[in-house]
């Protein structure tokens, strides 16, 4: 008896499977496989017969012969892969809402531990649609990993060059001739001395106390005297105090510190 509209509501999940199972017609790289999940097997069935039906280029389709960990049985569907085939996923999900309904469908994908919506375009982003450039689970994982890190040093690096310019707009207010920092470390010119100083944390001054984990109860007794006031020589109204294992640089006028170490 032919199906109509509206037989196997209720009998398919609003979920959908790509490439997490192995195609029979092919090489991985060569063919996308759709898994749709149905609660019972005479509509899985009665699915595969409407799909093979369909004038749809699918390569073939199957159903699981016995029900999976979860109790549903399974229609795989393997198609071509290429640039076109997110397209032919959703001719397929139209025809199967024929029969099914309206739902709202959310896909799982091998590349990505999170589901979309059929409709997102992030989707995009984790299905292979090009034959030439397929990778395995493990090639795409450790490439979205370097892709990751190489965006996370561009980040820090455009993060310390935002930082680095706040630092010498800060010791503007301070009596020094000259400062630059490389490679995170802060050199000062005065009128009579030098100094480099490793630069540890910079902001306000209740904030980056806390992360730095000192106090001003920790005021190191046993410093350089003449280092500290040679480097408060150079920074005018500016000051230098020695706390803990730290020199912090601070303005009176300012709620910002800049704590650093001896480089």
């Amino acid at each position: 008896m032919a199906l109509k509209e509206g037989d196997l509501k209720n009998t398919i999940l609003k979920k959908i499977s790509i490439d997490e199972f192995e195609p029979k017609t092919g090489e991985a790289q060569d063919v996308m496989v759709l898994g749709l999940y149905l609660n019972e097997m005479a509509p899985a069935k009665d699915l595969y017969h409407f799909i093979n039906n369909s004038i749809i280029e699918i390569r073939d389709v199957e159903v699981s012969p016995n029900p999976n960990p979860d109790n549903y049985f399974m229609l795989f569907l393997e198609i071509d892969r290429k640039e076109d085939s997110l397209s032919t996923v959703k001719d397929i999900i139209k025809e199967v809402e024929r029969l099914a309904g309206k739902l709202d469908w959310t896909v799982s994908t091998t590349l990505s531990e999170e589901n979309f919506k059929l409709g997102d375009e992030n989707l995009k982003n984790y299905l292979q649609v090009d034959p030439e450039n397929y990778l395995s689970t493990e090639e795409f994982m450790a490439q979205k990993l370097e892709a990751e890190q190489q965006a996370e040093e561009l980040r820090l690096e455009e993060e310390a060059k935002d930082n680095s310019s706040k630092i010498l707009e800060f010791l503007k207010a301070s009596s020094l001739l000259e400062a630059g920092i490389n490679d995170n470390v802060l050199h000062m010119r005065g009128a009579r001395d030098i100094a480099s100083l490793e630069i540890v944390n910079f902001g306000n001054s209740t904030s980056v106390m806390e992360e730095v984990g000192i106090t001003e109860s920790a005021l190191k007794l046993d410093f350089d005297k003449v280092a500290i006031s040679k480097l408060n020589a150079m920074l005018g109204e500016m000051r230098a105090m020695p706390i803990d294992e730290y020199i912090v640089i601070y303005n009176p006028a300012n709620t910002d510190i800049l704590v650093t170490k001896a480089s």
